[in-house]
């Protein structure tokens, strides 16, 4: 994030440990993978617009995946806002 671009980032391994708390680890890497690659988004840091539209895409999913990513991308929006001010608050 150290970087001259703006654009807000999420961690790849972030969505991993936010679903993994409800599918395992490995079945969360998987299906952020998955995503990862529907979405051509490669290395660690994904835009966090595109890390919302892969959890907003799993979230649609019925049954334990669905519940979880909608519970992953309220976590990441509040962790992205917290960020934010944060930032603003060092300034």
């Amino acid at each position: 994030m150290g970087s001259s671009d703006s654009t807000p980032r999420c961690e790849r391994a972030e969505l991993v440990e936010r679903l993994g708390r409800a599918l395992g680890g490995a079945a969360a890497a998987e299906l952020v993978d998955r995503e990862g690659e529907r979405l051509a988004l490669a290395g660690a840091l994904w835009p966090l617009d595109d890390a919302s539209e892969a959890l907003e895409s799993l979230a649609a999913r019925p049954g334990v995946t669905g519940t979880a990513a909608s519970v992953a991308r309220a976590e990441l929006r509040v962790a992205s806002v917290r960020r934010r001010l944060e930032q603003r608050n060092r300034r």
